[in-house]
C-alpha cells in the first residue's frame, strides 16, 4: 500500500513539474522566437493532456493551476470553460492562443473541446461579424456570463487585447455552442449603433479601463470613453476614461445599454481585480 501511494505521489509530481516547467516556458521566454516556440508547444501539451481526460474532474485538475486567461460558466449541460494566453512580441504585437471545453450530450465522454487559432487577418472592431474557432480575432478572457433566449444559452465573454504599442482593447463578445459547434460573435448586444455582435472599447495603450459583470446588480459595467481634446475625435490612442460609465443587462434576451449609470467606487480594491491590463506597468510605458 506504501509502495503503491508513493508511485502515485511520484506520477503526481511529475504531472505538476511538467505542467509548470510548460507554463514558465512561455512567461520565461526572451525573444520572439522563443515565444513563437513555447507558444506552439503549449498548445501541444494542452491537446494532449484534454484527449487524456476522461471526465469532469480530470478536466478541473488539468486546468485547475492555469495561470493565463481563463473563463468558465454554467453547470451541468451548459457548461463551458474558455482558457487563453498571449505573446507579446518585442514591436509589442499580439499573438493569443486558447481552447474552449464544454459539455456535449452528443459525445461518449459528455463534453468536447476545440482549440481557438488566431487569425491576424481578422479585425476585431469588426462589431458585424461572426467567427469560428478557426478564424479568432484573440483576446485574453477573464470572465464570462451565461444567459439564455429562451431555452437557448448564450455566453458572453469579457476580454483583454494587448493590441500595439499604441493603444489597447477591451472587448464584450458572445458565443454560442450548439451541437458542438461553436461560434463567436452573436447579434446579442443591443446599444445606439443597433443590434451588434460585439463591443469593443480601445483606448490609450498605458491606460486602465473597467469593462467587468458585476453579479449583485446582474449587469455588465464599462467605461465611457473621450479623447482628452475634442480635435482627436476618432483617434483612439487619445482615448481614455471619462469617469463616467454605461451599462449592459440581460432583457428580453438580449444585452441592452443603459448609459449614464451610476457605480459604487470601489477604490483599491478595483486595482486588484482580473479585467486590469495583466502586463506589469513598466513594460506599458516605452
Amino acid at each position: 500500500m506504501r509502495i503503491l501511494i508513493a508511485f502515485i505521489a511520484v506520477l503526481t509530481a511529475n504531472y505538476i513539474l511538467a505542467q509548470n516547467t510548460t507554463y514558465d516556458a512561455l512567461r520565461l521566454a526572451l525573444t520572439d522566437q522563443e515565444r513563437f516556440v513555447a507558444s506552439q508547444e503549449l498548445a501541444q501539451y494542452m491537446r494532449e493532456e484534454l484527449d487524456l481526460c476522461t471526465d469532469k474532474v480530470s478536466i478541473m485538475k488539468l486546468i485547475g493551476e492555469w495561470p493565463f486567461g481563463a473563463a468558465s460558466a454554467g453547470s451541468s449541460k451548459d457548461w463551458a470553460i474558455v482558457i487563453t494566453w498571449n505573446t507579446e512580441s518585442i514591436d509589442r504585437e499580439q499573438s493569443y492562443g486558447g481552447f474552449i471545453i464544454f459539455s456535449n450530450d452528443k459525445s461518449d465522454s459528455g463534453w468536447s473541446w476545440v482549440e481557438l487559432e488566431h487569425s491576424t487577418k481578422e479585425d476585431i472592431n469588426d462589431n458585424g461579424r461572426s467567427y469560428k474557432p478557426n478564424s479568432w480575432t484573440g483576446a485574453l478572457y477573464y470572465s464570462m456570463i451565461l444567459k439564455y433566449d429562451g431555452k437557448t444559452p448564450v455566453y458572453t465573454l469579457l476580454g483583454w487585447d494587448g493590441a500595439d504599442g499604441i493603444v489597447t482593447r477591451k472587448v464584450i463578445e458572445t458565443m454560442s455552442i450548439n451541437n458542438g459547434r461553436v461560434r463567436i460573435g452573436l447579434p446579442y448586444i443591443e446599444n445606439d449603433e443597433g443590434l451588434k455582435k460585439r463591443h469593443v472599447l480601445e483606448y490609450g495603450d498605458i491606460l486602465q479601463v473597467t469593462l467587468k459583470y458585476e453579479e449583485e446588480n446582474d449587469r455588465i459595467i464599462l467605461d465611457r470613453l473621450a479623447p482628452n481634446d475634442p480635435a482627436l475625435q476618432g483617434q483612439t490612442a487619445f482615448y481614455g476614461p471619462t469617469l463616467e460609465y454605461d451599462s449592459y443587462h440581460w432583457d428580453e434576451g438580449k444585452w441592452q445599454m443603459t448609459s449614464f449609470v451610476e457605480v459604487k467606487n470601489e477604490g483599491k480594491k478595483r486595482d486588484r481585480k482580473p479585467y486590469n491590463d495583466p502586463r506589469p506597468k513598466n513594460s506599458r510605458i516605452r
